[in-house]
């Protein structure tokens, strides 16, 4: 879909839909009192009859066939509306262009007057919503004819015209990073393997300018990553440790993204049941939000030098697998006693860290769908963000809320560094009991990146909707979480 962005008066811009952002109680000013006149209070009575109060994502649509806006629709978006409640508004616009089959969209950014923020930050989030909401995975189903939202256009009028452009021009490169996301983060298995992944790293380095290393098994093995291979060594599928690199010039620090990139996790011998197996493919979402950024950095200017590890392995049962008490040396040099197979996230991305701070990383920031613990402690939506640098995490949950992408951060004390402690090793991969369990592997993800600014998210919640997702520009599957967060985080502020 084209995001692009207009000037013309709502009323009089053509197209299949018009969505207008109203706040509580409904009443309809500004851009939306102006509509309702050009069409002759229609809309205004429309809305009345149907008791609309312009509450969050409440609608009224109107029907008018003779003008060169086709339909109208409004769209509540609350008493105090957000830039993410803007957001949501663009997510409705174009789903429901999408079921009326509305192929050419306008949305407006103005919800009524006492609506603080920037213009170009409404605008921004509009867009995303829009181009988020219009995200389909449908290249396993028959085509819908005429389904799709080809092009939307944000219509603001007020705010510095170059300023504006800018916001949508970041919205588009943010969309299209996320629905990359959600793809890879969608593909089976047995489509979507490490070497497939892999491959996929090599092309979007291609295009966006990277430097692409692929290690493969015996290198890794060779280099010390013990712990890597460890989760590895039980899969036919070859791993494949995946580093990009962008180098701008002129830059200051270096930034390492990590991503865990389990595309399928049984629990190895310590196998998990029917129904934990079912979203597993999914286990890979931290390394498709990392692929996905990185792809993205020069779109945005990004000035820092960043470095995306994506560890990516299957972790399946087998003569070969691993086995639980087996030992193994990590390429920080720690001995870990493996407890639980099914503790296999926090070995690759462990490695991972390690292999980001030898390769100059100044800060580092990892994402994996790591713990059921984080999910309950936080719910299905947010992510749990935990660190050894205050300043780090300050930064990073900042960006999120811009992004609209919910995370709280959650303490990492000394006992739950102490439940990782092994008996005859430095390590264990995983301890007695369920308490903490988020905290107490990301205690053990501490152990390796020693006094490296770092932070760390727990994304197991967020990254797959199996439950209806609490916002219209979220799909079902794969969510793209963390990937609109890094681009905040990493693009420079105009």
């Amino acid at each position: 879909m084209r995001l692009l962005l207009a000037d013309t008066p709502p009323e009089r811009y053509a197209c299949d839909l018009l969505a207008l952002p109203v706040a509580e109680p409904g009443a309809l000013v500004g851009e939306a009192g102006d509509v309702d006149r050009a069409v002759g209070g229609r809309l205004a009575e429309i809305a009345r009859a149907e008791g609309f109060s312009g509450k969050p994502n409440r609608t009224v649509l109107l029907q008018c066939p003779d003008g060169p806006v086709r339909r109208i629709l409004l769209v509540g978006v609350g008493r105090d509306p957000t830039p993410e409640r803007l957001r949501r508004f663009g997510g409705t616009a174009t789903r429901r262009a999408r079921d009326l089959r509305a192929a050419r969209v306008a949305v407006t950014t103005s919800a009524g007057p006492g609506a603080g923020h920037p213009p170009e930050e409404w605008a921004r989030a509009v867009a995303e919503g829009a181009g988020l909401g219009a995200y389909r995975f449908d290249r396993y189903r028959k085509p819908e004819d005429g389904a799709d939202v080809v092009e939307t256009a944000v219509i603001a009028r007020r705010g510095d015209r170059k300023a504006l452009e800018r916001a949508i021009a970041a919205a588009d490169v943010a969309v299209r990073a996320t629905g990359r996301a959600r793809d890879l983060v969608n593909e089976p298995a047995n489509v979507l393997t490490p070497t497939a992944l892999a491959e996929i790293a090599r092309e979007i380095a291609a295009s966006a300018g990277l430097d692409c290393r692929i290690i493969d098994l015996d290198e890794a093995r060779a280099m010390g990553m013990g712990l890597f291979a460890a989760v590895a060594q039980g899969s036919a599928q070859p791993p494949k440790f995946i580093v990009l690199e962008y180098r701008p010039d002129g830059a200051k620090r270096t930034v390492g993204l990590v991503g865990k990139g389990i595309t399928f996790d049984s629990g190895g011998l310590s196998i998990k049941s029917a129904d934990g197996m079912k979203t597993m493919k999914g286990d890979m979402a931290g390394a498709a939000a990392v692929v996905a950024a990185m792809g993205a950095l020069r779109e945005l200017g990004v000035t820092d030098r960043v470095l995306g590890i994506a560890a990516a392995t299957e972790n399946m049962v087998g003569g070969a697998a691993t086995r639980p008490g087996d030992i193994v040396r990590g390429l920080g040099g720690r001995t870990v006693e493996i407890t639980n197979t099914d503790a296999e996230g926090r070995l690759v991305l462990a490695d991972g860290l390690a292999f980001a701070i030898r390769a100059g990383a100044d800060e580092l920031i990892d994402l994996a769908t790591l713990t059921g613990a984080c999910v309950v402690a936080l719910g299905d939506w947010t992510a749990g963000v935990m660190g050894n640098h205050q300043p780090l995490m300050d930064r990073l949950l900042a960006a999120a809320a811009q992004a609209g992408e919910q995370m709280w951060q959650l303490p990492l004390y000394e006992e739950f560094l102490e439940a990782m402690r092994g008996e005859i090793t430095d390590l264990r991969n995983s301890a007695t009991g369920r308490e903490g369990g988020a905290e107490r592997a990301a205690a053990f993800l501490g152990e390796f990146v020693g006094t490296t600014p770092w932070a760390h998210l727990d994304i197991a919640g967020p990254a797959f909707a199996e439950s209806a997702p609490p916002a219209p520009y979220l799909p079902s599957g794969g969510t793209g979480f963390g990937v609109r967060t890094l681009l905040r985080y990493l693009a420079p502020s105009k």
